[in-house]
């Protein structure tokens, strides 16, 4: 089942930045190193361990906020990636983010997609190769 709602808001400028919104340093590496090798034009890749800390940050207009659901896992009090969707959604309501995670709960996909229009991706094998096609359409 294909999940993934074509819904990237088209901003008149870029930036050349990207918000990485994850917990496990490792896939956060590797994703940001994936950034880099194919988006030479990436001016800053920022890594955020929890999404309350990307908060302060938003001044920076990222071209992209690619967001872990579960963001608990070194942390945990730290608020879930629909919930700083959320925040993010209420003070910019036309950025684009991804959601990333390994939970495909149909509840899940309904609120970032439908709720807060986002691109829902499950972290498996293909979720890379289908976040560069979501930011080749930026």
């Amino acid at each position: 089942m294909n999940i993934i709602k074509n819904i990237f808001n088209f901003r008149a400028s870029k930036t050349g930045i990207f918000f990485i919104v994850e917990d496990n340093e490792a896939y956060a590496k590797t994703l940001e190193s994936f950034l880099k090798v194919n988006f030479p034009e990436a001016k800053e890749i920022k890594i955020f361990p929890v999404g309350e800390t990307c908060l302060p940050e938003l001044h920076k207009n990222p071209d992209v906020i690619i967001m872990d659901y579960f963001l608990d896992g070194k942390y945990y009090n730290a608020e879930t990636g629909l919930e700083i969707i959320r925040q993010i959604k209420e003070e910019l309501p036309e950025m684009n983010i991804i959601l990333l995670s390994s939970n495909d709960s149909p509840n899940i996909y309904t609120i970032a997609v439908e709720n807060y229009n986002c691109n829902f991706i499950k972290k498996d094998e293909k979720a890379f190769e289908i976040i560069y096609d979501l930011i080749n359409q930026i």
